[in-house]
């Protein structure tokens, strides 16, 4: 919307047209995202509590964790409204909306943020407190995923073909399969997925960005734990949009060149500015809850970004907090089906497995938003050596 209103009034020189510029749009977007997220706050928990959307421990999925929870107050859920409310706003002001990656965002997030509220709607005004059915919300994640995987590998396949022959002295004749593969981090291998018209390709998008949506919705468990952990994830896929979208700029031989795609970084800082407004009334004793509104978006767009950077692999090292959590679930589940009872963690998400433990829940969120930063760093530093 900026860039729209500067083209409108003109505006080519001065201070305000230092706008135009992506470092000032993102660091905008993360100041508003954060402004809007604060100041919205206090009315979403207002009215939260008028309707009384509190949470309640589901009694009989573990005795003792609900004796854990025991003494927490009740905290009203679906805060997650301040967070979309917030990405979205940042988002339209702050990106340039022409941009064909910022419009998939945008739908993605709200599609997302719709399914987290319908789920937290009905948990929360239902008697049995169990919200959406498992196949009615994984259908609902689908439909979605789908659509973002199928209207970004159209994209990538438009836009590759149309920078190969528009300019072919700068760009590789393959670069709509290039677009459309799986690139392996160390080593300049990659999976072309671009076959059976691009199906593959769609596949891995439907993987990654369901995948990561839910496994950030398995790390919403204590306090500040996922907000946290999702700030630091998006600061540093930030810095892999503008990386990947200026890629023969700043290191030709290190990353893949994802045209157009640093403008996602002003996406980023907005997750990064709305889950630290988010953080400041969720950190410990929370008086809100992000629940599946907040929650599933963010996962779902972290995974979106990393697609669009070529950096699927990477992510998982970013996001390592995220990918832990996630396999300490198909862990235990695993093995508890296989062996009829026995168990890898006294609970899980993994975090839980350290409040059995005994572990005070603000020294386990501390110690994950520290693992979340050297894994950040990890995944970061892994481009120098690709």
């Amino acid at each position: 919307m900026i860039l729209h209103l500067l083209d409108y009034l003109g505006i080519d020189t001065g201070l305000l047209a230092g706008l135009r510029s992506l470092a000032a749009r993102a660091g905008l977007a993360a100041v508003f995202a954060f402004v809007t997220a604060l100041i919205t706050g206090p009315f979403v928990l207002r009215w939260l509590h008028s309707k009384r959307y509190i949470e309640k421990e589901r009694k009989g999925d573990s005795l003792e964790l609900d004796e854990i929870n025991a003494s927490k107050p009740p905290t009203p859920t679906m805060g997650g409204l301040m967070i979309v409310g917030a990405i979205l706003a940042a988002g339209l002001l702050c990106g340039d909306l022409q941009n064909f990656y910022v419009q998939i965002a945008l739908l993605s997030t709200l599609g997302y943020g719709l399914i987290g509220f319908i789920d937290d709607w009905i948990k929360l005004t239902n008697e049995d407190r169990s919200g959406l059915r498992s196949a009615s919300k994984y259908l609902l994640q689908f439909l979605v995923a789908v659509s973002v995987a199928v209207g970004i590998t159209l994209v990538f396949d438009r836009l590759g073909r149309d920078l190969s022959e528009g300019y072919p002295d700068e760009f590789p004749s393959n670069l709509a399969e290039q677009l459309q593969s799986l690139h392996i981090p160390f080593t300049d291998f990659r999976i072309d997925l671009s076959f059976a018209m691009a199906i593959p390709h769609i596949i891995l998008v439907l993987i990654v960005v369901t995948g990561f949506s839910n496994a950030v919705n398995l790390s919403d468990g204590m306090d500040g734990l996922a907000a946290g952990c999702v700030t630091i994830a998006a600061l540093a896929m930030g810095a892999l949009c503008v990386a990947a979208g200026r890629a023969p700029e700043l290191a030709p031989d290190r990353i893949f060149y994802s045209p157009h795609s640093q403008e996602l970084a002003v996406f980023c800082t907005a997750m990064a500015g709305a889950a630290l407004g988010f953080l400041w009334f969720n950190a410990a004793p929370a008086l809100v809850y992000m629940g599946d509104t907040g929650s599933l978006p963010l996962g779902s767009l972290l995974g979106y970004v990393s697609v669009v950077v070529k950096q699927e692999l990477v992510f998982l090292i970013v996001g390592g907090v995220f990918v832990i959590e996630a396999l300490s679930v198909i862990l235990q589940v695993g093995v508890f089906k296989a062996t009829g009872g026995r168990r890898v963690f006294r609970c899980a998400p993994i975090h839980h497995h350290f409040q059995f433990a005994g572990v005070p829940d603000t020294r386990i969120v501390t110690r994950f938003w520290i693992l979340s930063i050297l894994f950040a760093a990890a995944g970061l530093a892994s481009l120098a050596v690709s």
